[in-house]
């Protein structure tokens, strides 16, 4: 029985799922960064507190089933991210952050559950103050890191789900096996790792930190393995183009996923520099509404897309587009080309 996803769009009040880069500031300049947080040209063009928080009043009015507060590192807007939580705690079922665990206090980290934030993903990408912090270029981020994943292990019972992230580069994948032992025998409760994108800094060090072939090929050997031990829903492979390939075809009739960049621009995937309206010009309620549910139809897209097949796309100058993360997205805003 085949699936009717334009009768979906038609239905959705709004997105299931919404990436919000609260901002793109950071207080690490990682070697792997594919968005060159604290330092690319969004930065300086962000949402002001008041552009966020009305944003944030329409999410609730949309009630999607997550939105993750992303970036940058989300955490140097403790204040205001409380608030923005604090709106949609009793609207949205997940509230999600991803940080490096640098600020992440126990006073911080309850005000956090006050507010409704009940997922957090925190990173590791080693397994010793050397390894770890040689990719993310912070004294003390290791350390750092661990306190933060331990204050979120006592504080388990508040949170639906703890995740630690593992970035794999080539002097680091031979710490993935220790670091996944480390924190599932603690209790989180799973690891993710994904192949390096050659994006942003990623593609400034490429020659220093993308792994070898014969790397991924033991890093893949080492997830069979360490699943076969604490179960396959412990530790989850990401696949950064299966989204483009599913959205540009048998699912481009209904986007449920959004991500909302720092400076307001709205775009279908975080690895394609094309956007479709900005929050400092209307509502993302009006955009959903004019048709944001059904921008995987966009020609251009679309055409952008069919470049994406493998890993190493992502980033890739293509002709006639912007170059992700170096010359900003180009502007399809659907509502003003109305």
């Amino acid at each position: 029985m085949s699936l009717n996803y334009k009768s979906h769009a038609k239905i959705l009040k709004g997105p299931l799922q919404i990436q919000f880069d609260i901002t793109n500031k950071c207080n690490f300049r990682c070697l792997h960064c594919y968005n060159k947080s604290g330092e690319n040209f969004v930065c300086n063009n962000e949402l002001s507190d008041k552009e966020i928080l009305k944003f944030i009043k329409d999410v609730k009015e949309l009630s999607p089933f997550n939105i993750c507060f992303c970036g940058g590192e989300p955490l140097l807007k403790v204040n205001l991210l409380l608030k923005a939580a604090k709106i949609l705690k009793d609207y949205v079922p997940n509230i999600s952050i991803v940080t490096n665990g640098y600020l992440l206090t126990e006073e911080i980290l309850l005000k956090l559950f006050d507010v409704g934030i009940n997922r957090i993903q925190i990173s590791l990408d080693g397994n010793s103050k050397e390894v770890h912090e040689l990719l993310r270029q912070k004294e003390g981020s290791f350390s750092k890191a661990i306190s933060a994943i331990d204050l979120c292990i006592k504080h388990k019972s508040k949170l639906k789900e703890i995740m630690v992230c593992f970035s794999p580069t080539s002097f680091n994948i031979k710490d993935f096996s220790s670091v996944v032992d480390r924190v599932l025998s603690k209790g989180v409760d799973g690891v993710r790792v994904q192949p390096l994108m050659i994006s942003g800094r990623g593609k400034d060090n490429e020659s220093l930190i993308n792994p070898k072939p014969y790397q991924y090929q033991y890093l893949m050997t080492e997830i069979q393995r360490l699943r076969s031990i604490y179960g396959m829903n412990k530790i989850e492979w990401g696949d950064p183009v299966d989204h483009v390939i599913r959205f540009r075809t048998y699912l481009s009739d209904v986007c449920t996923n959004i991500t909302i960049q720092a400076d307001g621009n709205i775009i279908a995937t975080p690895y394609i520099p094309i956007s479709f309206g900005n929050i400092k010009r209307h509502s993302i309620i009006d955009y959903w509404k004019a048709g944001l549910a059904s921008i995987w139809k966009n020609n251009i897209l679309q055409e952008y897309a069919k470049h994406i097949n493998v890993l190493n796309d992502i980033g890739k100058k293509i002709e006639g587009y912007p170059t992700l993360w170096e010359d900003g997205n180009l502007d399809l805003d659907i509502l003003e080309a109305k």
